[in-house]
């Protein structure tokens, strides 16, 4: 079933629809084919929302194109600061035939990737590169100055270790049976990655003036054993073990909160998220960032109840904000009193409103300050949600 419809630009009272522009095969035939995209998400790789799929490759700085492996040249390598690998691979989705061939070649390409160390990997990309590029630090500092260079290689070696990728498969059109995707998938479970689904149609004005392009994908998630399988058409679903971090950003965010407060406080909070989740239908959804943060939100993605940053430290968002705008904001400024008398602290209430948060001796608070008092904390969630709710009925009475 068609999800999108073709865009309008509005001016004035003017309504113009755009025209679809057809890509084509082989760059004898036309100006717009695999190659033309390829140029264009390398040059502009903000077109590929993958903050949206795994915030922690979010950042994407453009390596090289056409690195080769065993099984082939990968089309697009990009890398983050933090050392996060997204292996892009275009293609003119036209039959399902070359559908099927490119998942299987864009995971070949992980496989022979995960097979390199940090050296070899480097080598590769900065031969693909064809300039004076000397390490693939300089190419990552000269977009984030502060990253510091061991930290750097060792994360990049870590997750080719691993074989945490983001694999973007990148096309014109998105169309699939995913049941037999997600079966090739499943016997390559040794890898760790998310495969990413986008779609970059493309649009022009009747004048043929100017282009405009819409990504387009939809984060759903399959989880298959090891495997994060995003795509907005049919589900498989074979989830893993309900206590275990399931995406690769939620894998790292745990990672770096147990550097921050320890293995034992991290898997308390993990598990204090897990009763959450099942006794109050608590949605616990990454942030973006600079840091990762994981936001403890209402089922219907309204009410954040905490913003628990990878270092531990616990925000505050919207929730004054929100519960104004149901037309009771006492609920909101409730819960932050209530949260704060847990840990002796006080609401600071001197940012925009959106910002009021808890605060002790003028600092953010511990995760590991709200572990200790968690039943507690999940009583006064369970009352403000209650309160919404009753609130939330009288309004539409």
């Amino acid at each position: 079933m068609k999800q999108h419809t073709t865009p309008a630009i509005i001016i004035g009272n003017q309504a113009t629809t755009l025209e679809r522009v057809p890509l084509v095969s082989g760059s004898d035939t036309g100006t717009y084919d695999e190659d033309w995209i390829q140029r264009i998400c390398f040059e502009n790789p903000t077109l590929l929302p993958v903050e949206e799929l795994e915030p922690t490759f979010a950042g994407m700085i453009p390596i090289c194109r056409e690195l080769p492996t065993k099984s082939g040249s990968v089309d697009l390598m990009y890398l983050n600061e933090y050392g996060f690998i997204t292996i892009g691979e275009c293609m003119l989705w036209r039959n399902p035939e070359a559908r099927r061939k490119v998942v299987g070649q864009v995971l070949d390409y992980a496989k022979d990737i995960a097979q390199w160390d940090y050296a070899k990997f480097e080598a590769e990309c900065l031969r693909a590169r064809k300039d004076s590029t000397g390490s693939l630090f300089e190419i990552i500092h000269e977009y984030y100055p502060d990253i510091e260079e061991p930290r750097f290689i060792d994360s990049v070696q870590n997750n080719l270790q691993r074989g945490r990728f983001l694999l973007a498969i990148i096309g014109d059109g998105i169309r699939e049976n995913m049941k037999e995707m997600a079966e090739y998938i499943q016997r390559n479970g040794n890898l760790n990655f998310t495969l990413a689904l986008i779609e970059l149609p493309v649009y022009q004005k009747p004048d043929k003036s100017e282009l405009v392009i819409t990504p387009r994908i939809l984060p759903r998630t399959v989880e298959i054993e090891r495997t994060v399988l995003r795509t907005g058409e049919e589900v498989v679903r074979k989830p893993d073990k309900p206590s275990e971090p399931k995406t690769i950003s939620e894998k790292a965010f745990y990672e770096r909160l147990t550097d921050a407060i320890g293995r034992d406080q991290a898997d308390g909070f993990h598990s204090f998220v897990q009763e959450l989740s099942s006794d109050l239908n608590i949605l616990p959804k990454l942030g973006r960032g600079k840091k990762l943060s994981l936001n403890l939100k209402s089922a219907d993605d309204t009410y954040n109840f905490a913003s628990v940053q990878e270092d531990g430290e616990v925000w505050f968002y919207g929730i004054v904000t929100k519960t104004e705008e149901l037309g009771d904001k006492s609920i909101g400024i409730k819960y932050l009193k209530q949260v704060a008398d847990l840990i002796n602290g006080s609401v600071d209430d001197s940012y925009k409103e959106w910002s009021w948060c808890v605060k002790r001796d003028g600092e953010y608070p511990s995760i590991t300050d709200f572990i200790r008092v968690k039943d507690a904390w999940k009583k006064i969630i369970e009352d403000t949600l209650e309160a919404i709710r009753k609130k939330a009925d009288s309004e539409s009475a």
